[in-house]
């Protein structure tokens, strides 16, 4: 794009001067310059022209120099006033500065002065936009800077909630506010297959109009495509007419929830205007999407461990069972294989002693009687000892 060139507005009604001035120094010099020998048609024209610098005569007739140098002040006129005082003028020159004048010639004009003038008045204003220009560029990258920064720093946190928070809700909450705030977008919703292919489900959402039930079945008509598909898509306006996501919103992001490279669910943020969303905003979503695509596995994994755990609780408390069982029948067969070998021998025992009692008794003396009576007893607590053995449980 070519440069335009400087402008400059000149106003004197002697004519010698105009054409010095225009003719002589400023074109030559690459300069475009305008100019007027009355000062109302001058000031008429001023804030159409926007010069880069106007050059004016005190010595103007009618409508004055000093008039027009008011009418342009009270008109908050910004470009840079070079005057041209008549000889001995300097007194007015003075006073001209106290109404904006940046500079001021003295007639009789010569031509190196007018360059050196105009020269220095136009490159300090060039210097003042390229500083203001600079100025607003760096106020910009600053605030890309800002941007940019908050971005990292909510990913970041989001990466931490990934790794840190046990609710499953929350977690998922979480992700659902970090897409929200790294997109700008008015709503957003995360919802995960209840099985591969299966119904989606609605685990998370914020600002969604209706406020839709969680852990509910969920249908916008884009999220299932996505699934589909496995790739993002962004959609606004009239083509969103066709989908039931349209009831609520005129333009979203759709993102795939992807784990082993196959989509388990989808996150998806939306505005109520058709506001697009940009490739950087899409590239932010994909990246709090790899972090959903994290905690979706991690549950999964957890959640596979805690069965594991039950399983394994379940099977070592069967064994339990089981060992107990079988202690319980082995200490029965010992207790049967004992009592079954005492028990024959105590009976010969009885027979013997009873057989002696009833051939001998009478001549026992009476303390062997006693003890006879102790030993029949104490056969008697033995019979009772093993019957006690065969029939505890």
């Amino acid at each position: 794009m070519p440069i335009q060139p400087d402008t400059v507005l000149v106003v004197d009604d002697d004519l010698e001067s105009l054409d010095l001035i225009a003719k002589q120094v400023l074109e030559p010099s690459g300069y475009q310059v305008t100019t007027f020998t009355d000062g109302t048609a001058a000031l008429q024209r001023a804030a159409q022209l926007a010069p880069t610098l106007m050059i004016i005569s005190l010595s103007l007739q009618g409508f004055s120099g000093k008039d027009l140098l008011t009418a342009l002040r009270a008109q908050n006129f910004e470009s840079p006033i070079i005057v041209i005082a008549p000889r001995g003028g300097e007194t007015q020159a003075l006073a001209a500065f106290r109404l904006g004048a940046r500079d001021y010639l003295v007639r009789p004009l010569r031509e190196a002065e007018i360059v050196n003038a105009v020269d220095r008045i136009i490159g300090e204003g060039r210097l003042k936009r390229e500083r203001a220009q600079l100025e607003a560029q760096l106020k910009q990258a600053n605030a890309e800077l800002e941007g940019r920064v908050k971005e990292l720093v909510t990913l970041s946190s989001v990466g931490k909630a990934v790794i840190s928070l046990n609710d499953i809700g929350a977690l998922f909450a979480r992700l659902v506010d970090g897409a929200m705030q790294l997109t700008g977008a008015e709503m957003a919703w995360l919802a995960l297959a209840d099985e591969p292919g299966g119904q989606l489900i609605l685990y998370a959402a914020k600002n969604v109009p209706g406020n839709p039930k969680l852990r509910g079945p969920w249908d916008d008509g884009l999220s299932s495509l996505v699934m589909q598909s496995g790739e993002a898509l962004n959609i606004t306006g009239a083509g969103m007419a066709q989908f039931r996501i349209a009831q609520i919103a005129r333009s979203a992001l759709v993102m795939p929830i992807k784990a082993r490279d196959q989509a388990v669910g989808v996150l998806t943020v939306a505005h109520k205007s058709a506001k697009v969303f940009d490739n950087r905003l899409v590239t932010l979503l994909n990246a709090v999407a790899d972090y959903a695509s994290i905690a979706v596995v991690n549950v999964r994994l957890f959640q596979a461990l805690e069965a594991r755990a039950r399983s394994l609780q379940q099977a070592n408390e069967e064994l339990r069972q089981a060992e107990k069982t079988r202690s319980l029948k082995t200490r029965q067969e010992v207790q049967q294989k004992v009592a079954g070998a005492l028990r024959e021998p105590i009976r010969q025992a009885r027979t013997y002693m009873d057989v002696s009692m009833a051939e001998g008794y009478d001549k026992l003396t009476g303390r062997q009687r006693d003890n006879v009576k102790q030993i029949a007893d104490k056969l008697a607590l033995i019979e009772q000892l093993i019957e006690g053995i065969t029939v505890t449980p």
